[in-house]
């Protein structure tokens, strides 16, 4: 990422999202519709919100342009979703934003962390390998088709996050 970039992106903020009201569940639905080909419904996203999760925002100072939801139990995390404003991708940010929520799961006790990714989701694959993500399996069709787009496998993926190097890692801010 160039100096440019860097300074336009500086005051970049990672915060929890709690018991989000309706202007910060649209917030979050519009991040949803701008990173992913299916996104999932604004009641999908407030039916997240549980003892269990957390939900991690990525502020460009006060807009919301990134997201992650996990949901930890005892030792295990899964990651629901992770997206990142289609505008903003390719900046480095998804790095950020998934350093930051396994720095989360680590935190409430997690020790391995669980996902599901489309099999064509290069960019997503390459991100989950670079924080240790293995391939532990297939899943059928496990994404819906629309728009003309036919259905897709998911690989699911694991990663021992007490082996993740630190720098690879951010707290909250």
């Amino acid at each position: 990422m160039g100096s440019r970039h860097q300074k336009r992106l500086a005051p970049l903020s990672l915060r929890l999202i709690s018991n989000p009201d309706h202007e910060v569940l649209t917030q979050l639905y519009q991040v949803e519709v701008s990173a992913h080909q299916d996104p999932w419904t604004l009641d999908d996203i407030a039916a997240t919100f549980s003892d269990n999760t957390r939900c991690i925002g990525l502020y460009l100072k006060e807009e919301l342009i990134g997201f992650a939801v996990i949901c930890v139990v005892v030792d295990e995390a899964e990651l629901y979703t992770i997206g990142v404003c289609k505008k903003y991708q390719g900046l480095g940010l998804g790095r950020k934003l998934l350093g930051a929520t396994l720095q989360e799961c680590l935190q409430l006790g997690a020790t391995r962390c669980f996902l599901e990714v489309r099999v064509s989701n290069e960019v997503a694959l390459h991100l989950y390998d670079r924080y240790g993500f293995t391939i532990t399996g297939t899943r059928k069709n496990y994404y819906q088709g629309s728009g003309g787009n036919p259905p897709e496998d998911a690989f699911t993926m694991m990663s021992d996050l007490t082996q993740l190097p630190p720098e690879l890692l951010c707290d909250l801010a």
